[in-house]
């Protein structure tokens, strides 16, 4: 972790963390149309060594993403593949994956990753299982200039987070949430003073919903994006986004 980059955090009580299965990490990876990339992204977080379980959540894709996932998952009894019938988001994709779960450590990723590896996964996991913070952000870094921008101005916006669910599972309006759902996490984690690690993930970067759609559909997607975002923090009325920096 280079402490350089995590500006939030401090050391719990060492009896904060419950025993039993508080070690035991599930991943789970909310897909929508990713049937071309979600075997590269499963067959990486099933090497990742820090990861028990990994669930992918397909939310009423219509191009075989279910297929793909379930091809992997016949030879694979540490992954397990969820279908939605309608595509209702990802918050609640997400959702439906933590409760099908048995573990308070939640890792989660997205589906269109470019070039993740095995350690990249466990960097994200480590500090949330040490007790060094209640969440962990992955943060592009040296992947493309355009995807590095983002991160670092919106760093709260990051889909690559691991976070003990004990401590998340309250926070407002999480089901009907969507896109908003990393900035829900965020935001109950600034509320309730939770420590937040940054972990800066080398030569990672995803698909944009440009390349995904075309420059019409994709940035019409980010406008949704954004305005599900905004009416989420209206809802609370709380903080405005720049102070989560």
């Amino acid at each position: 972790m280079d402490g350089a980059e995590a500006p939030n955090v401090r050391i719990p009580k060492a009896d904060r963390h419950p025993p039993g299965n508080s070690r035991l990490v599930t991943l789970v990876i909310p897909a929508h149309n990713e049937a071309g990339r979600i075997a590269e992204t499963a067959l990486t977080a099933l090497q990742a060594s820090l990861v028990s379980r990994v669930i992918i959540v397909d939310d009423g894709s219509t191009d075989g993403t279910s297929s793909v996932a379930a091809g992997i998952a016949a030879g694979n009894p540490r992954l397990d593949v969820l279908r939605m019938a309608t595509n209702q988001g990802k918050s609640a994709a997400l959702l439906r994956g933590i409760r099908a779960s048995n573990t308070d450590l939640i890792a989660v990723i997205d589906a269109d990753l470019i070039g993740l590896t095995p350690q990249h996964i466990d960097d994200l996991i480590r500090p949330v299982l040490a007790g060094t913070c209640e969440m962990s952000l992955g943060l592009f870094r040296g992947g493309r200039l355009h995807t590095d921008l983002a991160h670092f101005a919106t760093p709260f916006l990051s889909g690559q987070r691991c976070l003990r669910w004990e401590f998340f599972r309250d926070a407002p309006f999480l089901p009907e949430a969507r896109y908003a759902v990393e900035v829900a996490f965020s935001l109950h984690a600034r509320q309730h003073r939770l420590p937040v690690c940054w972990i800066p993930w080398r030569g990672v970067t995803h698909v944009t919903q440009p390349e995904k759609h075309g420059v019409v559909r994709g940035y019409l997607s980010y406008l949704r994006m954004y305005a599900e975002i905004a009416f989420y923090v209206a809802r609370l009325g709380l903080m405005p986004l720049a102070r989560l920096r």
